[in-house]
């Protein structure tokens, strides 16, 4: 095996990571995945030809424009990827320094320099950690840049999409999409995505932002008597929802802050990080068979949906 891909285990939860992108490559739970490796244009895609989650830093989804202004001062970012607007930040797109590797945990560690007009300068670090069944995720950035900047973190998970899957997740607001696959208006979620109390992800295009989330989610596979609990506590406050009509898989990304935040009020919950400070926030994945109470044939969860 590659010493760019490093392996985590116990028995009963396996996790593959890479350091290109800083990404996990895959996850399963007692041999069933509990991510859904998909080739998302990432380092690790070049390298391996799929990934199953990679990091959101220095903060995550489009910047409009490619700039944005603060303290008087206007930056400037270039395009990173095939979209034309600066996507997603730059931890999935570089290689990170594997810091330390064990049978269960895991430090990776990756130095952004500035390169004029884009000002950001940061160091990210990753701890992945496997305790029993629960996955831990602890991302971090430290603002290295001599200007205060607004960052932010996130993840990117894919996972399966079956015909039973259902998600429980509450949240206050609701993001329309507008044209550049940005966030439009504010306001209430629609029944059909809402999941408070639990729904099948729609067979149509999503790509919505969650405001004010609680915290915690579900994803339940009723097909293979399965359940996810992600938990995710603050700074973590909001969530992205996507999901191609008609595919296999969707993603649920917990972020900081809300996507283009760089042209929101408040700068849409990116925290403003002064040279040498820090944000830091922990995501973990614990996979589980439903409990007997809550089990429904995949047959019936298939005809309710």
């Amino acid at each position: 095996m590659s010493a760019d891909v490093l392996q985590l285990g116990n028995g009963e939860l396996s996790i593959e990571l890479s350091r290109f992108g800083g990404s996990i490559l895959s996850g399963s739970y007692r041999g069933v995945p509990i991510f859904q490796p998909r080739s998302a244009g990432g380092l690790a895609s070049q390298h391996h030809g799929a990934e199953a989650s990679f990091p959101l830093v220095p903060f995550g989804n489009r910047l409009e424009g490619n700039s944005f202004s603060i303290a008087c001062n206007r930056f400037v970012l270039t395009a990173n990827s095939s979209d034309p607007c600066y996507l997603h930040g730059d931890g999935w797109l570089a290689t990170w320094e594997a810091v330390s590797h064990s049978e269960t945990e895991a430090c990776l560690r990756y130095v952004h320099e500035a390169a004029a007009p884009n000002p950001y300068a940061y160091e990210a670090v990753q701890h992945f950690r496997i305790v029993g069944e629960r996955l831990s995720v602890t991302l971090s950035v430290t603002n290295r840049s001599r200007h205060a900047l607004p960052m932010g973190l996130g993840h990117h998970p894919f996972f399966p999409k079956t015909a039973g899957t259902r998600l429980i997740a509450k949240a206050d607001r609701f993001w329309t999409e507008r044209a550049g696959h940005l966030p439009d208006q504010p306001g209430p979620i629609p029944d059909a995505l809402d999941f408070e109390m639990g729904n099948p992800i729609a067979p149509r295009w999503l790509n919505n932002a969650y405001e004010d989330w609680d915290g915690k989610a579900i994803i339940k596979w009723p097909e293979h008597d399965l359940c996810l609990e992600i938990e995710a506590r603050a700074p973590f406050r909001h969530f992205m929802l996507y999901s191609p009509a008609d595919a296999d898989f969707f993603c649920f990304e917990p972020m900081t802050h809300l996507p283009n935040g760089h042209h929101l009020p408040g700068f849409g919950g990116l925290s403003i990080l002064e040279h040498d400070q820090s944000l830091v926030g922990t995501i973990t994945f614990t996979p589980h068979p439903i409990p007997p109470t809550e089990r429904v044939e995949p047959e019936r969860a298939e005809r309710r949906s």
